[in-house]
């Protein structure tokens, strides 16, 4: 769905009224075929068996930062991926919303409306699940602005079962790596990630030998994912009525 316009909805599905033994007008969804390949995320370690008898914990200590290591790189891709031998980002999606900054803004500021002005941007089904991901270094920024009534609209969370978790205009915030710093583009990405179609095979397989090194006595770990990801929307929304599209996932322009 690129438009909300009459005969666009679904690629083309519409309804009309009509009256009794009228007859009826027929319509159908346009298909967009979307291709996802596997691609493939690998790692591998050496260790020597002396290390393994002196730590034998270090087989799980191994496992477990692959594990880490695997999940930052999916992280990233699902983020910023180029879609080149690896998943597309939502970031270098078609649909990517990028929000102006305001006439005569601050270099490495965060206002207000900027904040007004991404929600706004948001296709209003997305908000239930949108999240906002943020690099911690605009934390700062975040924390003292306030509406046109002085009413703060970040709101710290804490152990209540209602709002565990900081909040911006109500809805969760969530710090990662993977957003760019203060003042770029990407620094504050409002998305929802229910709109990012993920493919995997079987999630991340492991495997030890002691043959690819024997001559060395190492024991081999190999690590391995096959996955794919890409949005799923082909681009922003024109809405039904309104000039300003939509898109469940709007960032905001640098501010140099």
């Amino acid at each position: 769905e690129t438009s909300r316009a009459d005969g666009s909805r679904f690629g083309g599905v519409e309804a009309f009224w009509a009256g009794e033994n009228d007859a009826f007008t027929k319509s159908k969804p346009t298909f967009r075929q979307m291709e996802l390949g596997l691609h493939k995320l690998t790692g591998l370690a050496y260790t020597t068996d002396e290390l393994l008898l002196d730590a034998p914990a270090l087989g799980a200590v191994l496992n477990t930062a692959f594990q880490e290591e695997f999940g930052f790189k999916v992280d990233n891709a699902i983020f910023e991926g180029s879609g080149a031998g690896i998943p597309k980002g939502v970031m270098n999606a078609a649909a990517l919303v990028s929000v102006a900054k305001e006439s005569g803004q601050a270099a490495d500021t965060i206002l207000a409306e900027n904040i007004w002005n991404i929600y706004s941007r948001v296709w209003g089904r997305s908000r239930a699940n949108a999240v906002w991901f943020v690099n911690q270094d605009i934390e700062p920024q975040l924390f003292g602005l306030k509406d046109s009534a002085g009413n703060a609209i970040w709101l710290a969370g804490g152990n209540a079962a209602n709002r565990p978790f900081n909040t911006l205009l109500g809805l969760q915030i969530l710090a990662t790596e993977h957003n760019a710093t203060l003042g770029d583009k990407g620094d504050i990405v409002l998305m929802d990630l229910s709109q990012y179609l993920w493919i995997d095979k079987g999630g991340i397989k492991s495997d030890s030998s002691i043959h690819v090194r024997f001559l060395n006595d190492e024991m081999t770990f190999r690590f391995i994912l096959r996955a794919d990801g890409q949005p799923i929307w082909e681009s922003a929304l024109t809405p039904f009525k309104g000039s300003l599209t939509k898109s469940p996932y709007v960032t905001l322009d640098a501010r140099a």
